[in-house]
């Protein structure tokens, strides 16, 4: 049988190099020329190049002479040049849309949120994140000339489902209500930059690799506490999607075979056992039940106003009836947590979504119940973080997936 490999010639391996000194730079800058060879083996001549290529076309900068520790002459330092361009990213929620407006070193130079109303169809939903966009756009337009003129990069996208990256078709987004969606469609007919459509976990999993609580760390899972539960898994750098691109559901593993019915058709997901819709509804049967609590002052005698922060913050002020919610909701993200340890022994789990706001009742559960039941030995247990972006996670791994693209072939991009 005969195989077909890409083979490497002069200008893959120039790509590969650029792409070398980029992410060098993004991880540890500000560097030297001496400083990039000596990180990435990579022979000071060709530092110089392709330093020299970056520098032209805007995507590195210098910014002026470093300190020298053996008393020699100073050199150059380089960094990531901010006004290389901008990224937007959107989060299409189950009841919000958000959008970032970020220069090339992911700050936030703009953000808007708004709210979706209720049983609008995926076109109208689609069209309303489109336009919010625009004003994104408009805003980035408007301050260009501050920034140097710097071009649009690209648009990342986040959607709470099963997302074909490849076709950007929304498969499956139960908390939506989607089906076959074709929501890249719809923005690569308003824009004309690059697109890039992913499941709002994965997205978020890249944003804390890049820019979060998992820098440095090449085997972790990220978990995303919105209306439901996702997850995005990363293992030796990479995520990881599966045979059909589906890894990450893991808010739909079963836990309890009889449980509550879920948005995707089965019983007892996970899901349904932790996700911020099982406290609140946890909270609001304690109350119904007739035990005394302060939520029901904080939320006006209104049961449908309860919220995670109304609860975490009752239970900071020792509401019995919010600890005993949180504890037991910690407990079952500690019984999911061991199995995903036990399956992938990982460096880290980063906790991010709505229920990081109860962080200091949850984390202590969760990492009870973990040292009770992972196989892995206790002092290989990996650690246990809240997500350095929060209730913005998503967002900011969408500007990761137009930033990782574009690190990846620098060229291609420019």
């Amino acid at each position: 049988m005969a195989y077909s490999f890409r083979t490497g010639d002069q200008t893959l391996v120039r790509e590969i190099n650029l792409s070398i000194i980029l992410n060098t730079l993004r991880e540890a800058a500000p560097l030297s020329r001496a400083q990039l060879a000596a990180r990435t083996g990579l022979n000071k001549t060709t530092v110089s190049s392709l330093v020299h290529e970056l520098t032209d076309r805007q995507f590195v900068r210098e910014i002026g002479y470093g300190h020298s520790s053996s008393g020699g002459r100073p050199a150059m330092m380089l960094e990531l040049n901010p006004q290389a361009g901008c990224i937007i990213g959107v989060e299409i929620g189950v009841d919000f849309i958000l959008v970032i407006l970020t220069d090339f070193t992911a700050h936030v130079l703009w953000r808007w949120q708004e709210e979706i109303s209720p049983g609008q169809t995926p076109e109208t939903i689609l069209n309303q994140a489109v336009n919010a966009t625009r004003t994104a756009i408009s805003h980035h337009e408007t301050s260009a000339s501050a920034q140097g003129n710097s071009p649009l990069l690209g648009i990342g996208v986040g959607i709470p489902g099963l997302v074909d990256i490849a076709s950007g078709v929304v498969i499956f987004a139960p908390n939506l209500g989607w089906r076959d969606v074709l929501a890249r469609e719809v923005f690569t007919a308003a824009f004309d930059v690059p697109i890039f459509m992913d499941n709002d976990a994965n997205a978020a999993a890249m944003g804390e690799h890049y820019f979060g609580a998992a820098q440095h760390v090449h085997d972790f899972v990220y978990l995303a506490a919105g209306v439901g539960l996702g997850g995005g898994i990363v293992l030796n750098g990479q995520l990881y999607r599966g045979r059909g691109g589906c890894a990450g559901e893991i808010g739909h593993m079963t836990i309890l075979p009889d449980g509550e019915l879920c948005n995707c058709g089965n019983r007892g997901c996970w899901e349904t056992l932790v996700s911020p819709v099982a406290v609140i509804r946890r909270v609001r049967q304690a109350i119904e039940s007739g035990k005394p609590s302060l939520i029901s002052r904080l939320a006006n005698d209104d049961l449908r106003r309860i919220s995670v922060p109304l609860i975490a913050q009752a239970a900071r002020a020792g509401d019995e009836v919010a600890r005993q919610a949180l504890e037991e909701t910690g407990e079952y993200l500690g019984i999911g947590i061991a199995n995903l340890i036990n399956a992938f022994d990982p460096e880290l789990v980063v906790f991010g979504g709505v229920l990081s706001f109860a962080s200091d009742f949850l984390l202590p559960v969760i990492e009870t119940t973990i040292r009770q039941r992972a196989m892995v030995r206790r002092r290989a247990l990996p650690q246990v973080k809240v997500s350095a972006h929060g209730f913005d996670a998503c967002v900011m791994g969408c500007v990761a997936l137009v930033l990782h693209d574009i690190l990846r072939e620098p060229r291609q991009n420019s």
